[in-house]
């Protein structure tokens, strides 16, 4: 404060009563809404897909600035979704806007000046409905989703199959220890499998298809193929998986090659982090792929330190790219 400048504190105080008194105006006219509209505006019915339209540029906004500020460092995906005073009350005038459209309408909601429909947690709602629409858009480009966010762990271990036998002259081989041995991949450490399940044939995917479930979902002419890992992202991270696929899609070179593979760490994406528990997954066990009985597999977790995320894009007729797929892989040096 300088030298000749003294605070009035009446002024002060008046200015502060009113700034409270604003404060909680705004409040409740974020929830001076009776029931009935607000079911009407929120629900899914006719004005309830206005309010969704009126609102969805401001959360695509939301949506771009938060991918923007995390690829440049500036903000994790671990802090949430930062929603400010402006984000809604450009929410609210979209909505009546809209809703002016529509004022012949005798059964439209009639917002009053003052009026305010939306509060933090119905623009969260907004948001999250949002972020499920890009997923369900990328699970009619490819199999991303289906195969790396949908299964359940189950059907993550039922992807990898169940170890193929060494046999030799109708003999199920012994490896060095007299235990039952395995088939292996190139390289002689990982264990090779068959009848893997393909999770993008759904929960219960073998009492419902028998052996089709072990055909490709994409392609039931083909055996369905898995390497090593069975990888996706935590369940139910949907928004992760959104922000992965946005930065991934930012590399894709529109004048480059049909097929185009992108590779990227997960805080290229979601900022500042380490992120392995946004990941999940598993691989036989290489020193002990049937256990000491033999009669099922035994499964290792994933270690996701050191994991980048792999992305593959094709052109489409149109020149558009889709996502073909989208997961996580593992470092193979921490997952022996």
């Amino acid at each position: 404060m300088s030298k000749g400048f003294r605070a009035d504190t009446g002024h002060m105080a008046k200015a502060a009563k009113e700034a409270h008194g604003h404060a909680e105006r705004v409040e409740r006219h974020s929830s001076n809404l009776d029931s009935k509209t607000r079911g009407k505006l929120l629900g899914k019915g006719k004005f309830g897909m206005i309010v969704q339209k009126a609102v969805r540029p401001i959360i695509d906004s939301m949506i771009t600035d938060m991918s923007r500020a995390m690829a440049r460092g500036h903000r994790s995906i671990g802090h949430g979704l930062d929603i400010t005073r402006k984000n809604i009350d450009d929410a609210e005038e979209a909505i009546r806007k809209e809703m002016r459209r529509h004022q012949g309408d005798r059964e439209a909601p009639q917002l009053k000046l003052g009026d305010r429909l939306l509060g933090e947690d119905d623009l969260r709602d907004k948001h999250r409905e949002r972020v499920s629409e890009h997923i369900d858009d990328l699970r009619s480009q490819g199999h991303g989703p289906q195969r790396h966010l949908d299964p359940t762990d189950d059907m993550l271990k039922e992807r990898l199959g169940k170890p193929a036998p060494h046999v030799s002259g109708g003999v199920h081989q012994k490896d060095d220890y007299e235990r039952p041995a395995y088939l292996r991949m190139a390289g002689g450490h990982y264990v090779q499998t068959t009848e893997k399940v393909d999770p993008a044939h759904g929960p219960d995917a073998v009492a419902r298809l028998g052996s089709g479930a072990h055909m490709d979902a994409e392609d039931p002419t083909k055996r369905h193929k898995c390497g090593a890992f069975s990888t996706a992202f935590k369940a139910g991270d949907d928004e992760a998986f959104m922000h992965a696929e946005r930065h991934a899609r930012s590399k894709v070179d529109p004048n480059g090659p049909d097929w185009q593979p992108v590779n990227f760490k997960p805080e290229d994406a979601w900022g500042p982090g380490s992120h392995h528990e946004r990941f999940r997954g598993y691989y036989i066990d290489p020193a002990n792929p049937m256990g000491a009985d033999g009669k099922a597999p035994q499964y290792k977790s994933v270690d996701f330190r050191g994991a980048e995320i792999f992305a593959a894009y094709e052109r489409q007729p149109g020149g558009e790219f889709r996502l073909v797929t989208m997961y996580p892989e593992p470092d193979k040096g921490v997952n022996q």
